[in-house]
């Protein structure tokens, strides 16, 4: 039998105590809020039976956008849920449509093993079921446990794109720090920071170490102290002569290079050992392989262009003319 849509009015609804999220992204609400003044709210809520009314199962953010947009009624379904049941829809929907933290959805993965042992014996039953990895449930779980309370709010949501909000930063980062930073108050001070400066990948991943080695600097000198320093450029074990001997003085690559990275900067060539040797860049250009001739292979380290086709196969695969890649110029300091 299909599920009747009931109008109920919005003062007898009230908001789930078991919904996930933390926090709530005040402009997709008030977006939301103005399209439902305009339209209505076109697709009903969940919601289960109270003793004195109901509360919300799955729609908890067009249940708050229609209290923001003024209305009385909203159309819902009614079920029978009991709370494993409504923590496991609130977190196979967030998953699967609307992004949570990975605390936000380490903090449900923990409740559901720890109160349906039956339904989920394990981490990886439990994946199996939201359509995710073991190795995700698990580090999920791992930011929840080394992440401190006072700094979960600092870890973004993932999103397909990657991209990380302002005054954020990424999980894995949250872990790293916890993994490596023994107290607590240590670990909601560089959290913060690092989430407020915004440093590339690599500098996050140095600050952390640091900091980790020399508990007894102040967080903000290392970071400064990060921040200045060249960046590491790495190459390939056959880039080392070239490198040395100045011969190689260019390197294409697909991704786009880091912020540091523009002409005038002075970067380390890195080895799988530190600093081969000091690179002026003079130039960043963007090109089609296409349009690659033998005197950029030349400067990619005195090779003919059927050798350096050959290179890019092994690093990059396939040779597509079409692939628009970063062409760095540089020049070898003495």
């Amino acid at each position: 039998m299909a599920d009747t849509v009931k109008e109920i009015e919005l003062k007898k609804i009230s908001p789930s105590k078991l919904n996930p999220r933390l926090e709530v992204n005040i402009e997709r609400l008030n977006e939301l809020a103005e399209s439902i003044k305009e339209v209505g709210l076109l697709e009903p809520i969940i919601v289960r039976p109270l003793a004195n009314g109901f509360e919300v199962v799955v729609g908890e953010r067009r249940y708050r956008a229609s209290q923001q947009a003024g209305l009385e009624k909203i159309p819902a379904i009614v079920r029978d849920y009991s709370d494993d049941e409504v923590v496991e829809l609130n977190l196979i929907e967030n998953v699967q449509r609307e992004d949570l933290s990975a605390v936000e959805k380490g903090k449900v993965c923990k409740y559901l093993l720890g109160n349906c042992p039956d339904k989920f014996p394990s981490q990886t039953a439990l994946a199996k079921k939201i359509g995710v990895s073991g190795d995700t449930v698990s580090l999920w779980l791992r930011t929840v446990e080394v992440v401190p309370k006072e700094a979960q709010k600092y870890v973004a949501p993932s999103t397909i794109s990657g991209d990380v909000p302002e005054g954020k930063i990424d999980y894995l980062t949250a872990v790293k720090v916890g993994r490596a930073v023994e107290e607590p108050e240590k670990r909601v001070e560089i959290i913060r920071k690092l989430a407020e400066k915004r440093l590339p990948s690599k500098e996050r991943t140095e600050v952390i170490k640091q900091v980790a080695l020399k508990p007894e600097k102040p967080i903000d000198e290392i970071i400064e102290e990060v921040a200045k320093a060249p960046y590491e450029m790495q190459f390939s074990a056959s880039d080392k002569e070239p490198l040395l001997q100045g011969t190689k003085t260019q390197t294409s690559r697909i991704d786009a290079p880091a912020p540091k990275v523009k002409a005038g900067a002075i970067v380390r060539a890195t080895i799988w050992e530190p600093h081969v040797a000091d690179l002026r860049i003079t130039s960043v250009e963007r090109k089609k392989l296409r349009y690659f001739d033998e005197e950029d292979a030349k400067r990619e380290g005195g090779c003919t262009l059927e050798e350096f086709r050959k290179r890019w196969k092994k690093t990059n695969g396939e040779w597509d003319e079409n692939q628009l890649v970063y062409v760095l110029h540089f020049e070898k300091l003495k």
